[in-house]
């Protein structure tokens, strides 16, 4: 099982956190961050109100390459120097350089296993090159995504290549036809930050979504 905690986002769940725009959540049993939103004063001060302590964090997975997933970094990393942080090859050359900076990247091209039951796709897309989480659980692989850049279907098709996909956190972006039917056949579907339309999502899939944002705890 997983204990995932939203750190940042822009949608509120939980009462005494700071929301804005951005997107972060812990992954517990692996002391991974996905994500750092935008703003490292924000996130330090929501993981102090949930009790998350950045010493026991192990390593860091940035998404892609927007502020809004990365902009707290320096300060996480001020917190925890030892943390490893996994990025993607789609990253410019001037983030890579600002990374750099702080600590020595690790550059993920393709699919790896990072920690026990958890993986990185590696970037996907092309406009937009995005990586996102694969956990791999008992009911089959739940993926984080950041905002899904690539689109979940597309998303969905490389995990599944892995093995069966049982759901999804995080932003969605646009959803097409075609995410839409994917996502038919996903048991938990938790949408949040930059998703479009979430009412809708919650209104055509009622028995598989949850509310997702900044606070909510999932367990899976």
């Amino acid at each position: 099982m997983f204990t995932i905690t939203e750190v940042y986002n822009n949608i509120p769940y939980c009462e005494g956190l700071t929301t804005d725009w951005g997107f972060s959540c812990l992954v517990e049993e692996a002391g991974l961050l996905f994500d750092t939103g935008a703003k490292g004063d924000i996130l330090i001060t929501n993981m102090q109100a949930l009790e998350i302590d950045p010493a026991k964090i192990r390593s860091v997975v940035l998404s892609h390459d927007h502020h809004d997933h990365v902009g707290g970094l320096a300060s996480i990393l001020d917190a925890n120097p030892r943390l490893e942080v996994f990025v993607h090859s789609g990253f410019s050359r001037e983030t890579l350089e600002r990374i750099s900076d702080l600590t020595i990247p690790q550059v993920v091209r393709g699919w790896v296993e990072i920690a026990e039951g958890v993986a990185v796709t590696g970037p996907l897309g092309a406009t937009i090159q995005e990586q996102s989480l694969a956990l791999e659980t008992p009911a089959g692989f739940l993926i984080i995504t950041g905002c899904a850049h690539p689109h979940i279907a597309r998303i969905i098709e490389r995990v599944s290549q892995e093995g069966r996909v049982c759901g999804v956190i995080g932003g969605l972006h646009s959803l097409s036809d075609r995410d839409l039917q994917e996502l038919a056949s996903l048991a938990y579907i938790s949408a949040s930050h930059c998703t479009e339309n979430i009412a809708h999502l919650q209104e055509r899939y009622p028995a598989s979504f949850r509310l997702g944002g900044l606070g909510r705890v999932h367990r899976v």
